[in-house]
């Protein structure tokens, strides 16, 4: 990975929305997918000192933090090749930090629970070496886009405490619908869904945000079931309100599943500002 120059790299610990994709994804190391997740993200991990990622793969009647002090990693998937079952990813998790965290914003702790492969994947991807403490927090189970927005609000002053918020789940998730051949077409209702999401996103429309389901086009084809956009809406309530919402990636796998990657930034204070 080529370094960056300093005045590209994230100022803050601002919250990140990456789409972790099929299991293949560690496999198919030729993807433009694969290719952001190893050599891109790196650069929006800087200065954190330890990563809460909320993923699709793990639902809670209550919020829930994983406090564990060694983070297993959970192969929580089926009929994919032996290979990815031997994958590991020895990280550390921060016990004392998340229970403090837990005690604010009121949530749960499990202290068995690992990493499932909407958070280890992509940070094995982007951080081989695990130096960097993960940990959990579920989503709500069968909660809606505003109960995954207020949820994430909780997380806002996470960024005072040296933590990364990252959403994992996907831009587009519906299985059925999956070219399973991969090939080189796109189904035109996957580019107008995610064309819908982030410019709503970027001009901060949170009421038809939070509304999606009968506001954006196409929005059932897209996601039949609603728990791989929650992580959209958790990352979305952790950022600044007036955030600057900048597409990292974007890409298309097997026809319709959108590999879509935000960052909400801090929005820039003008010249004048910054001598108030």
């Amino acid at each position: 990975m080529h370094p960056r120059s300093p005045n590209t790299l994230p100022q803050t610990l601002a919250p990140v929305f990456v789409s972790h994709g099929s299991p293949m994804l560690v496999a198919r190391q030729s993807t433009p997918a694969f290719d952001f997740l190893h050599r891109e993200l790196p650069d929006h991990l800087i200065g954190a000192t330890a990563i809460l990622i909320v993923s699709a793969h793990w639902q809670a009647p209550v919020p829930t933090l994983s406090t564990a002090a060694h983070q297993e990693t959970i192969h929580d998937f089926y009929g994919f090749p032996d290979a990815l079952y031997q994958l590991h990813y020895d990280v550390t998790g921060a016990p004392d930090l998340a229970r403090n965290i837990a005690a604010q914003m009121g949530a749960a702790t499990d202290d068995r629970r690992g990493l499932d492969h909407g958070a280890w994947m992509p940070m094995m991807l982007a951080r081989p070496q695990a130096d960097i403490p993960v940990f959990q927090l579920s989503m709500i189970e069968n909660g809606s886009p505003a109960d995954h927005f207020a949820l994430g609000k909780k997380l806002r002053n996470l960024r005072d405490m040296g933590v990364l918020v990252i959403g994992s789940g996907a831009m587009t998730h519906n299985l059925r619908a999956l070219d399973q051949n991969d090939g080189p077409n796109t189904d035109p209702w996957a580019e107008e869904f995610c064309q819908w999401m982030v410019n709503a996103a970027s001009q901060h429309d949170i009421e038809n945000l939070l509304s999606y389901r009968s506001k954006a086009p196409h929005a059932r084809m897209a996601h039949p079931y609603d728990d791989h956009l929650m992580p959209f809406y958790v990352a979305l309530g952790a950022a600044n309100p007036h955030y600057d919402c900048k597409t990292l990636h974007h890409s298309i796998e097997f026809g319709n599943l959108a590999m879509t990657a935000l960052r909400f930034y801090d929005p820039v204070p003008s010249s004048k500002a910054r001598f108030l």
